[in-house]
């Protein structure tokens, strides 16, 4: 394993989604269970493409861990230049269905933060290819911790619109932030 303080944008990366994984699993730990499979509507516009149709809170939990954990192998495996797919696990998704989802899911993000942490300089360098364009492997990180952050604010959404108390993203422990 490779020290993240030599890399200070790896080192702020990971302060920060870390924060933010844990700031949506305690939201979602809030959340009502009659909540989490709640849809305020069904049809073609609330969906993200075939991958995700069932849009509730439980399914874009799912949809970040696994994502994230799956992202996360890829890019620590390619080869430089390679091309990143859409990920797609479905024994993780199936894993991911229980009851204990939310534990679940935790240890899921403690592995791909191992990942993460992982990474070194010349790692960080990689050039990769999604959805039509060419990032850094770094630069792919702060792609995912928006991925994360957008779907954070449709769980928000739902929270607000089923009458849940929705988190206060701005007032989080721990206070310093990276």
């Amino acid at each position: 394993m490779n020290d993240s303080t030599a890399i200070p944008e790896l080192d702020r990366f990971l302060v920060l989604f870390d924060r933010l994984v844990h700031f949506t699993r305690d939201g979602v730990a809030a959340t009502p269970a009659d909540k989490l499979e709640w849809a305020p509507a069904q049809g073609s516009s609330v969906q993200f493409g075939a991958r995700l149709s069932d849009v509730t809170i439980r399914a874009l939990c799912v949809h970040l861990f696994v994502g994230e954990n799956k992202w996360a192998r890829a890019l620590r495996d390619c080869e430089d230049g390679a091309v990143i797919v859409i990920p797609n696990d479905p024994a993780l998704t199936a894993k991911l269905g229980g009851e204990d989802f939310l534990d679940v899911a935790m240890m899921v993000h403690e592995e791909t933060m191992g990942i993460f942490r992982a990474f070194s300089e010349s790692e960080l360098r990689k050039s990769v290819s999604f959805s039509k364009r060419k990032w850094s492997v770094m630069g792919f990180l702060w792609a995912i911790f928006g991925h994360h952050n957008y779907h954070h604010g449709n769980i928000d959404i739902y929270w607000r619109l089923s009458d849940c108390e929705a988190m206060d993203y701005f007032n989080f422990e721990p206070k310093e932030m990276a």
